[in-house]
């Protein structure tokens, strides 16, 4: 496993972490059992950023189980959507014991909500050693402005947005701006666009990406990580999974350099 900076923080992130989207919410003990075993192989394989928010259904009770005796190898993220201060308090209380830990290392403000209401509470929390960093979260390209405006506040160390083969929008303010700040970047749905389930895998299905090989890509899904990764503004990759042999799977994508451009390109044109 490779680790980036997460911009100023200090901390370290596996450049592939691991996502809690919809693949950590389940109710059932047997579920989530195997959920701990899915996490448990992620902390082998030396993935340490797991990123998750209450919105996520039982993902944060989920995580914080498996997570539970493991903690201190983990760097956990999580979020919080409230547009008040009150709500939003309310709403962190929750996360921290459905995490079961008394420290979160990233909390997010979820899709920019209430940003100017919450980021205070925020701000007491890391105040009280209770939380380490804050960030900023976004899915809608067209909201890039309103986060830069809250980027160079200077409140914020990370900001998480989507990034992808064929949504690169953000290369052309946001990166440049989070790299003059110096903040984490994490990269979200790099291989399942919200609004697109399973169109970049299916795109590269049965195509020829033997071109790929000579730089550690052996799958479609380690194709669009290592996409992502090969631009050295990326902090880290959320993908998810509910599938065992698929943290290998991702986890593989962190190694060796990034892809040359040449190959990037011919990534793009395969994608359409």
């Amino acid at each position: 496993m490779q680790y980036r900076a997460l911009g100023r923080t200090g901390l370290k992130a596996s450049t592939v972490g691991m996502g809690t989207y919809q693949t950590f919410d389940v109710s059932s003990p047997a579920e989530a059992e195997r959920r701990r075993l899915i996490a448990e192989e992620a902390l082998r394989l030396g993935v340490n950023f797991f990123d998750s928010a209450p919105m996520y259904g039982e993902a944060e009770r989920v995580l914080g189980l498996a997570l539970e005796g493991r903690r201190e190898r983990a760097l956990i993220a999580t979020k919080v959507l409230e547009r008040d201060a009150r709500s939003a308090r309310e709403s962190i209380e929750r996360s921290f014991k459905l995490l079961r830990t008394g420290v979160i290392d990233l909390l997010q403000i979820h899709n920019m909500a209430g940003w100017r209401a919450v980021t205070p509470v925020l701000q007491e929390l890391r105040e009280e050693g209770r939380v380490r960093f804050t960030g900023l979260t976004d899915y809608r390209v067209s909201n890039y402005p309103e986060m830069m405006e809250a980027m160079r506040t200077g409140l914020y160390d990370t900001i998480q947005i989507p990034y992808y083969v064929g949504e690169t929008a953000c290369r052309k303010a946001i990166l440049p701006l989070a790299r003059e700040l110096n903040l984490g970047v994490i990269g979200m749905t790099p291989i399942s666009p919200i609004f697109g389930r399973g169109k970049l895998i299916g795109a590269l299905r049965g195509k020829d990406l033997s071109f790929l090989e000579p730089h550690g890509v052996r799958t479609p899904g380690q194709a669009l990580l290592k996409y992502v990764l090969s631009d050295p503004a990326v902090s880290a990759v959320i993908p998810a999974t509910s599938r065992l042999e698929r943290v290998a799977e991702n986890a593989a994508a962190a190694e060796g350099g990034g892809l040359p451009p040449d190959a990037l390109r011919r990534l793009e044109r395969l994608i359409g």
